[in-house]
């Protein structure tokens, strides 16, 4: 009697400090999302959506089917109606705030996990779901996902209900008919959310059917589940439809992106910034990775499989599936892994169940898994930290920059592109926060001249420089760069060897002319890296004359 109360009260300890552990780590989620959420630009496809939610519902389906896209003057989109009707109720109940709408998603992401921890902790054990959550705290990609104004935090929480409901399912010997109808309509509701939780859904019920092959009752039911998942996605055709007309092509994969693919379903750049913490994080989840797929291997050929390891099945078939289909199709890019943002719960749950499950090598399971899992948090820890840090560089693009100094310079202005400048990623976010009241030119193609972005009637409008810029004093000469990773880490530790920007057409020419002069020039550093020069108009008295 004494034992059994003594060791009762040991994992009441245990549990108090779990719990501990666990309401520290979501306090310590919920601020990183808090600032970042304060912290982050509007970017494009943010335009698109905060500018489709404000239709009525029936004219939101006819414009995300491809009715009138160039309605709003920003992109069109290629998504399926999920989230933009959630958005759409929020925005009636909340307001138009960015940061409301920021803050509202990453709340879904922080009940996502609570879901997937509390779901974990009951299957594998506190220290798996300390760990998972750990790893998801420590995550400058979830942290990222969570604040956009997307379908990408939506489908992450659809996927984390998803995951667990399909672990419940073949935890049984045969399919529970009540719980197959809800993983479907979960299904279903993934479809509409992300056109990727077709591939979800798929290599989900894949899984189901293995687990159960032997069960000709359950393969029934899951032939009329799947069928019906199959009649209810019916209903995207008219967004495929429009999705398809808005793809251009686009070139193959370069060798390199497939062998990266994979880590950057669980990394971002920010976990590559730091050479050491990028090698903690990735060989430490590896080795949580490697002896996971190896005891779920083993227990299979016993078959003595367990819940958690048709994880592995569902993880494989998504992670080919997507790779097969990049080698196929050519509009669009299908390795961006923000569109298999699914599959990064299934990785943070195998990394648990990696953690959790004996692997029967004595040394892994009595010291080599911790060690694993302390150098991956580490990893993790020390990237999230460089990220917090410096923000301002992960940000999605120059918007609030380019604001910012626009704001304080005098009228009549207009902002100017320079010749090869990644003009969309300003452009797009500054007509939408100006509400197109804005003057914004680019440079030509062939480069000869300026076209005002957006000018009459929503129309591209070309002009010689001169006749352009004529009834303008100041002018914003904006230079956008896509930086690397690479790019980052060299800037951080050599300040010096950062990037620099080389005289461009369109700067040459206004120096050259005599009419205007350089009196600032000012730079935001980033993925999306901003540099403006500013320009205002010689007074004509000072102006060179002609015949000099």
């Amino acid at each position: 009697m004494r034992s059994a109360t003594k060791r009762n009260s040991l994992l009441v300890g245990r549990d108090f400090i779990y719990g501990s552990l666990l309401a520290v780590l979501f306090i310590m989620l919920s601020a990183e999302l808090y600032f970042f959420a304060s912290v982050q630009d509007i970017w494009v496809d943010e335009t698109t959506q905060l500018s489709g939610i404000t239709l009525s519902p029936l004219e939101l389906l006819r414009w995300l089917s491809g009715i009138n896209l160039d309605r709003f003057g920003v992109p069109g989109d290629r998504m399926p109606p999920g989230s933009y009707m959630i958005d759409w109720i929020w925005l009636h109940l909340s307001g138009p705030s960015v940061f409301g709408f920021r803050l509202f998603h990453s709340t879904l992401v922080v009940v996502g996990v609570g879901l997937l921890v509390a779901f974990s902790w009951r299957t594998l054990g506190p220290a798996s779901a300390t760990l998972i959550l750990a790893f998801l705290t420590f995550s400058p990609k979830l942290i990222q996902t969570a604040v956009e104004i997307r379908a990408y935090p939506i489908f992450f929480v659809v996927t984390c209900v998803q995951a667990s409901v399909f672990v419940v399912l073949v935890s049984r010997d045969r399919v529970d008919i009540k719980q197959l109808f809800a993983f479907a309509m979960i299904c279903l509701a993934a479809i509409y959310t992300h056109f990727y939780g077709i591939v979800s859904t798929c290599a989900f019920f894949l899984a189901l059917g293995i687990a159960f092959f032997r069960s000709s009752e359950s393969l029934v039911g899951l032939a009329v589940a799947s069928a019906s998942v199959m009649v209810g996605s019916l209903g995207l055709l008219p967004f495929v439809s429009s999705a398809v007309v808005q793809s251009p092509p686009t070139t193959g994969q370069h060798i390199i992106r497939y062998l990266i693919y994979p880590f950057r379903l669980f990394g971002d750049a920010a976990n590559t910034v730091s050479v050491t913490a990028f090698l903690l994080f990735f060989l430490g989840a590896l080795a949580l990775f490697s002896a996971g797929a190896f005891s779920a291997f083993a227990r299979a050929k016993l078959r003595t499989t367990r819940p958690f390891d048709w994880l592995w099945v569902v993880a494989i078939a998504g992670i080919f599936a997507t790779i097969a289909a990049s080698l196929v199709i050519r509009t669009f890019d299908v390795l961006n892994s923000s569109y298999s943002s699914w599959l990064f719960v299934l990785l943070a749950l195998l990394i648990g169940v990696g953690a959790a499950l004996p692997t029967g090598f004595r040394f892994w399971d009595d010291a080599g898994r911790f060690v694993a899992g302390g150098a991956m948090l580490v990893g993790a820890a020390i990237s999230t930290h460089s990220f917090l840090r410096h923000a301002s560089m992960f940000v999605h693009g120059p918007g609030r920059f380019v604001s910012g100094v626009y704001d304080k310079v005098g009228f009549p202005k207009a902002i100017v592109y320079e010749a090869g400048s990644a003009w969309g990623f300003s452009y797009f976010p500054l007509a939408f926060s100006y509400n197109q009241q804005i003057i914004q030119y680019r440079s030509a193609e062939n480069k000869d001249g300026l076209i005002r972005i957006g000018g009459s009637e929503g129309q591209p409008v070309a002009q010689r420089m001169e006749s352009a810029l004529e009834s303008y004093n100041n002018i914003l000469l904006v230079d956008v760069r896509l930086r690397t990773a690479q790019d980052l880490r060299r800037c951080q530790n050599h300040p010096s060897s950062c990037p620099q920007y080389a005289i461009g057409e369109v700067g040459g020419w206004l120096a050259g002319t005599g009419n205007w002069t350089e009196y600032k020039a000012e730079r935001s550093f980033g993925l999306y890296d901003a540099q403006i020069r500013l320009f205002k108009r010689v007074p004509q008295s000072a102006a060179p004359s002609v015949n000099q």
